[in-house]
């Protein structure tokens, strides 16, 4: 009888802690917070990881490829620009990249001190950039110059060109692609300093606690955003002569703005993603908004104050969303992240497929350059990026925290 009693105690309290537990799994989803509808509770549904950015990060590094085609490719690029439907991604795809960095990284930031931060970054960062910078300065420039070999090594802007090392860009070689209608060598790079950029902001917000404050991140942006505008109407120009004025352009009114403002609002969606609703109505409203906006006819460029406005906190929202969402991904694409690996080696491999193949056509220049672009992605990650990130592990910064 003691036994059966006892027997009976503990499956009583083993029913008790199910129930206990399923209790408690109502009470978060059904909470005053709504936490089962939010960005937050989605990703916390798949073990804190948020699976559809994987996908998300190699499609816009894809596309970045697909949108350098047309000039690379073609001298006459007057349609393009001309094109209704073409300048809402032109917009977006970059500001949406910017805005999946401000995200993803915020964790790391928060968990993380400055000095382990900066290394985390520099080290996701910086490898793969300067094994790229390298294979472009001494193979690629070697192959397609037009130059001897000692002219091209003795040319000062052989050697500038590693400077790019350093987040201090430089686009030409000498004598390298001079024929297509672009000769820059790596017209992508020339986001590497504002991300350098995005990095000191976020070390500003850890450094005064803000990530601890969100409020103070949308104060951040909004302030960036009415200092954009500010500096637009008066119209700020970017060939002044003084050092002050062109920067203040450079971040607050030129394409980089859609940048770092889309970084802060990344950050702002990271801290607040238990607030904002996970909603495919939602989601389908924000892509019919960008839809027709793409209808309308083009803006100005200078007027990317304006657009940060009425198009970056729509654009950060669809890739939070995408993010958060459970998304098929190929096979190819499961075995490493390829996107940084895309992103780096798209442009000088365009360029290099445009001076052998010479065809105008942007399908063509991206069909002829996609497989080779893979090839080098998967060698940068599997080679480089990998091997990096596996040995951040012994270090003591990350055998405590992971990123």
């Amino acid at each position: 009888m003691t036994k059966l009693m006892m027997r009976r105690t503990k499956l009583v309290k083993i029913a008790g802690a199910k129930v206990d537990t399923q209790l408690s799994q109502v009470g978060r989803e059904v909470g005053p917070t709504a936490k089962m509808f939010s960005i937050g509770a989605k990703i916390d549904a798949n073990n804190g990881l948020a699976p559809g950015f994987d996908i998300v990060r190699v499609v816009l590094a894809v596309a970045v490829v697909a949108w350098h085609s047309v000039p690379i490719a073609s001298r006459d690029t007057a349609w393009f620009d001309d094109a209704r439907v073409a300048w809402v991604p032109g917009y977006a795809i970059l500001a949406v990249f910017f805005g999946l960095s401000g995200f993803l990284i915020t964790g790391s930031a928060q968990r993380l001190s400055l000095g382990n931060f900066l290394l985390n970054r520099g080290l996701r960062i910086f490898p793969a950039l300067i094994v790229e910078t390298a294979l472009s300065a001494i193979i690629l420039g070697t192959i397609f110059t037009t130059l001897s070999l000692s002219e091209y090594f003795s040319h000062h802007q052989t050697w500038e060109y590693f400077t790019s090392l350093f987040g201090y860009i430089k686009y030409y070689l000498p004598g390298v692609f001079n024929d297509n209608p672009i000769p820059q060598v790596n017209l992508s790079l020339w986001t590497v300093p504002y991300e350098l950029l995005c990095y000191f902001i976020m070390s500003v917000f850890i450094i005064f606690g803000a990530l601890k404050r969100p409020w103070l991140v949308v104060l951040a942006a909004a302030i960036f955003a009415f200092v954009s505008i500010a500096l637009w109407i008066i119209g700020i120009q970017q060939e002044s002569s003084l050092f002050i004025e062109r920067g203040a352009y450079a971040v607050f009114v030129g394409r980089a703005s859609r940048l770092l403002i889309c970084f802060l609002l990344g950050i702002a969606a990271y801290l607040f993603r238990y607030k904002i609703p996970y909603s495919k109505t939602l989601f389908l409203g924000c892509c019919v908004y960008l839809a027709g906006l793409s209808l309308l006819s083009p803006p100005d460029l200078e007027s990317y104050p304006l657009l940060n406005v009425v198009i970056g906190p729509v654009a950060v929202y669809i890739c939070v969303f995408l993010g958060a969402s459970e998304i098929p991904t190929a096979a190819l694409f499961r075995k490493g992240d390829y996107s940084y690996g895309i992103y780096l080696y798209g442009a000088p491999i365009q360029q290099a497929m445009r001076a052998l193949v010479h065809s105008e056509s942007a399908l063509i220049n991206f069909l002829v350059s996609m497989p080779a672009i893979l090839i080098f992605a998967a060698f940068s990650w599997h080679l480089i990026e990998k091997p990096v990130l596996h040995m951040r592990r012994h270090f003591s910064f990350v055998a405590r925290v992971r990123n």
